[in-house]
């Protein structure tokens, strides 16, 4: 091969070289998520595959005995997900706290602190939340896969140590989406984790929403089985006096309403104090609504 030969094969080469990396460099990173939570107190708990990463926050008024809410994001990683610690700051702070969109604060100017509770957001296993901080674990494809044995146990040894922390009287879980599914698998896994369970959009049929999802959206990532724990097989292990609440919006396309529905169905036939509220005109994004903190000050209150 002559000189100039080489020379334009080495300029080929670059050039495809250069443009790969130019498609690696453009790739879009995740959005954060307009809703965030700032100035807790940020703590990082060890599990067995490391830490995860959790941010609390406390009424203004607080006993030695408080109740402990622990809130759970959903599934999906873009935007990266920090609402949960939105949540926890504004259960604890009201519509006023830092870094609630404009949106969210004047639909929720009303709501009123429920006082002696302590509130923290966690940041699920395999997850990048909005200050780039990672929970060790893994996220699989965020596709109802990661309700593992190993996410669930992680999650509830994370409660566990919150509680003796806080030393929290009481409990309560309050996932959204995937995380509904993860409390609610708690509630069955591990029952003497938590008193109380609000599940806001729950997916509580992994199995059923997967199957749906391969027939209207075609990805792979919805095909094949997985190790996800089943909600629904696990009711019959949950708490006799466990008091558990479902919302769900009646316009939720991804969980849809049948699932919270089945899933009381199978509490209220062990006499498990359950009740399913599917309400009007609301899609999947609800945690951040005041259908959802009438909820949760019902179940505070009797805490």
């Amino acid at each position: 091969m002559s000189q100039a030969s080489k020379n334009i094969l080495i300029a080929i080469l670059f050039a495809l070289l250069g443009g790969t990396l130019g498609s690696c460099a453009r790739q879009a990173r995740p959005k954060p998520d307009a809703a965030d939570g700032r100035g807790g107190q940020l703590l990082w708990l060890g599990v067995p595959a490391g830490r995860l990463k959790t941010e609390a926050f406390a009424s203004s008024q607080i006993s030695a005995h408080p109740v402990l809410l622990v809130a759970l994001h959903g599934d999906l990683p873009d935007p990266t997900p920090s609402y949960q610690y939105a949540f926890a700051q504004l259960v604890t702070q009201g519509a006023n706290a830092p870094a609630l969109p404009e949106t969210v604060r004047a639909r929720l100017v009303d709501w009123i602190p429920i006082q002696d509770v302590v509130a923290v957001g966690l940041l699920r296993p395999g997850y990048t939340d909005n200050a780039g901080d990672r929970s060790d674990g893994d996220m699989g494809n965020a596709a109802l896969d990661n309700f593992t044995p190993e996410v669930v146990d992680a999650i509830a040894v994370v409660v566990d140590k919150l509680k003796k922390r806080f030393g929290a009287r009481r409990v309560l879980l309050v996932g959204h989406s995937g995380g509904a599914a993860i409390a609610a698998n708690i509630l069955g896994r591990h029952p003497e984790s938590a008193d109380a369970a609000l599940l806001v959009a729950c997916g509580c049929d992994p199995d059923a929403v997967r199957a749906r999802m391969r027939q209207t959206r075609g990805s792979p990532i919805w095909k094949g089985p997985t190790r996800s724990l089943q909600p629904l097989a696990l009711a019959a292990n949950v708490r006799a006096d466990a008091i558990v609440r479902l919302i769900v919006g009646e316009k939720d396309d991804t969980a849809l309403p049948e699932y919270s529905l089945q899933y009381a169905q199978a509490l209220k036939k062990r006499g498990i104090d359950v009740r399913v509220a599917v309400v009007p005109s609301l899609g999947h994004n609800i945690l951040l609504t005041a259908p959802v903190l009438t909820a949760l000050a019902e179940i505070l209150r009797n805490n």
